[in-house]
């Protein structure tokens, strides 16, 4: 705190009393001046008349001292010092949250770039640019007369490998009964085993075919695979676009729940772990310009190391955004409550000056005076400060006006002075109608 300098009344009071002395000491030269005169004329005509007049010029030398000396001990009374406007409040006690504050921007719990699995043109789109989507809402759809085809083509050929495959069974049937009467040979039965187990792969590779063919077939009708938000619509039609390097159509970002990822510093660890092992932690989140908005979430984890570089541990929390009055990508505040503290006192933080020996307010005293209070300061809460020493719960405290305060100077409640104003003023109002 700056120290204190003297005050405009001292100085006043200073200059007054040097202005009496210098008058006394002239009215003091003028009367020696006088009787000097007038004691010379008296005795100049008598007999011994040069030691008489010594002794009458001490007598007056020390009556003049004696006067001056009883001038200077002589203090005009001080001037009264009006009270000083001020506005106050008084400190309360509550219960106040323990907090870690942080900031960061919210994310999407799925970020999804919509591209194409397959070649070919952009036939069409069936969404509206910035608006929500369903899982499993069309989105595009890519030329699929290509794939119609390859797919016919693979129906067709599994049909084809399906028959021979049954011509193959009958014939191997057939010679079963021949090999049991020795009427061919051994090696030509195996034969016909080997072309019914080759048949049979044949159509197990056309059915796979089949089901590519589908698949691919399917990957022409581009479906939402979150529900979410879209962005910009990043294809136009006609545009030919490849198989999975392609480029992105568009993107979704799901609204509801958001997360936060956020750091404290690594000296919070203790008291963090400490905390969740209590109980499941919560947070506060309050978007940036938007104050008045609270929204609450829950920590779902901590990260498993910190960070070397920063000095911090990253963590991970979700808030609920059923409402929509959230948004991926927005800076928040953030409040990690660790648990509540009891019987906090807390005052305007409006009221808290910094100064050489840290924080202090002026408290007012039962006499209506200013009176300089030292701080230990800690938690701040929506406007007030938690004061851990230096004021009780329910003093009067100046939360305005503190510029050039000192202790002891008389205060009045700006407020209060305000409203007997309003109120003089309107009974004069009055008289004069």
């Amino acid at each position: 705190m700056n120290q204190e300098n003297p005050s405009p009344e001292n100085n006043e009071s200073s200059s007054e009393i040097k202005k009496q002395i210098s008058l006394s000491a002239r009215k003091a030269m003028s009367s020696v001046s006088n009787i000097k005169n007038k004691v010379s004329a008296k005795i100049n005509g008598k007999k011994g008349g040069a030691g008489l007049k010594k002794k009458i010029f001490v007598l007056i030398g020390a009556a003049i001292i004696i006067f001056g000396i009883k001038s200077c001990l002589h203090k005009p009374k001080p001037v009264q010092t009006p009270p000083r406007p001020v506005d106050i409040s008084k400190s309360i006690q509550k219960d106040i949250p323990i907090l870690l504050e942080s900031f960061g921007n919210l994310n999407p719990l799925n970020d999804v770039d919509i591209k194409s699995q397959v070649t070919g043109k952009v036939k069409e789109f069936n969404f509206e640019e910035g608006k929500e989507v369903s899982r499993g809402d069309l989105l595009f759809v890519i030329e699929p007369d290509e794939y119609e085809a390859n797919l016919k083509k693979a129906q067709a050929s599994l049909a084809q490998n399906t028959a021979d495959l049954e011509f193959k069974k009958d014939t191997l049937q057939r010679n079963e009964i021949l090999i049991k009467k020795d009427l061919i040979s051994k090696q030509e039965f195996e034969r016909y085993q080997t072309d019914v187990k080759t048949a049979q792969a044949q159509v197990h590779l056309d059915k796979a075919t089949v089901e590519l063919e589908s698949i691919n077939l399917g990957y022409c009708y581009i479906r939402a695979p979150v529900a979410g938000i879209t962005g910009k619509r990043l294809v136009d039609p006609g545009n030919i676009i490849s198989a999975n390097t392609g480029p992105t159509l568009v993107n979704i970002k799901t609204l509801d729940p958001l997360y936060i990822d956020f750091t404290v510093p690594e000296k919070e660890i203790s008291r963090l772990r400490e905390a969740m092992a209590k109980q499941a932690l919560k947070v506060e989140i309050k978007p940036e310009g938007d104050p008045n908005n609270t929204f609450e979430g829950k920590l779902q984890l901590i990260s498993n190391s910190v960070d070397n570089l920063t000095g911090t541990l990253s963590l991970r929390a979700t808030v609920d955004n059923a409402e929509r009055k959230l948004w991926p990508g927005q800076f928040v505040k953030i409040r990690l409550i660790l648990g509540t503290k009891k019987d906090a006192v807390l005052v305007p933080e409006t009221a808290i000056r910094l100064g050489q020996k840290g924080y202090y307010l002026f408290a007012v005293g039962s006499d209506n005076k200013a009176d300089l209070r030292q701080l230990t300061v800690g938690e701040e809460i929506d406007g007030y400060m938690e004061v851990e020493k230096g004021v009780k719960s329910g003093e009067t405290v100046i939360t305005s006006g503190q510029l050039g305060l000192k202790s002891g100077t008389p205060i009045i409640d700006a407020a209060k002075l305000e409203k007997e104003k309003a109120e003089n003023s309107a009974q004069k109002n009055k008289k004069k109608k």
